[in-house]
């Protein structure tokens, strides 16, 4: 993580945000590699100075007091050339695998902080969740090699299914993409 804040304290925007102090760094969990081969396409496929050069997540240095306890997520990446569908510009279904992921970050907040608090043999603690559909809007080209910002809110949570929208922009107010999402949180491996 140090080296990927060193590296986004280079670009203005993104180091306002890390420098903002109702922002934290987090770890990104989807990024370590784990020898269940778990998370592998983040961690290894997409983890080369082709595709996803530098990674950092920033989460709200303040959990809420109730569910969700982080309401947002801020990713922010280093895209390579590796990922284009077009010169210069990133293949649409990367796009929407972005969306896809940052979703998933803000998912794993809560689920981290839910076992944290409920303590480590606490029957939920093996709460797993799974995309059931992700809607991505595309508003202009994402460019590639480009620092991006991705942003996750959680929307609501109705039972096991839990709603959450984000975007995909350049860290100064232009959105490339928006998605919206479902997924379903199961006590199963699938």
């Amino acid at each position: 993580m140090a080296d990927a804040i060193k590296h986004f304290n280079k670009v203005p925007w993104a180091a306002a945000m890390i420098n903002d102090s109702t922002w934290t760094p987090r770890n990104t969990a989807s990024r370590i590699p784990k020898p269940t081969f778990e998370d592998s396409f983040f961690a290894e496929t997409l983890g080369t100075n082709r595709t996803i050069r530098y990674l950092l997540t920033l989460q709200p240095t303040k959990p809420e007091e109730e569910y969700p306890q982080v309401r947002e997520v801020r990713t922010i990446m280093d895209l390579g050339n590796g990922l284009n569908g077009h010169p210069n510009i990133c293949h649409g279904g990367f796009v929407a695998t972005m969306l896809d992921e940052i979703f998933g970050v803000l998912i794993i907040a809560n689920i981290e902080l839910k076992i944290k608090n409920a303590g480590p043999h606490h029957p939920n603690n093996q709460t797993n969740c799974y995309t059931a559909y992700l809607n991505t809007n595309y508003k202009k080209p994402t460019p590639a090699p480009s620092v991006v910002l991705c942003t996750a809110r959680f929307e609501k949570k109705e039972g096991r299914k839990i709603y959450v929208s984000g975007t995909v922009g350049d860290g100064q107010g232009t959105v490339y993409s928006t998605g919206e999402g479902m997924f379903v949180e199961t006590n199963a491996k699938i």
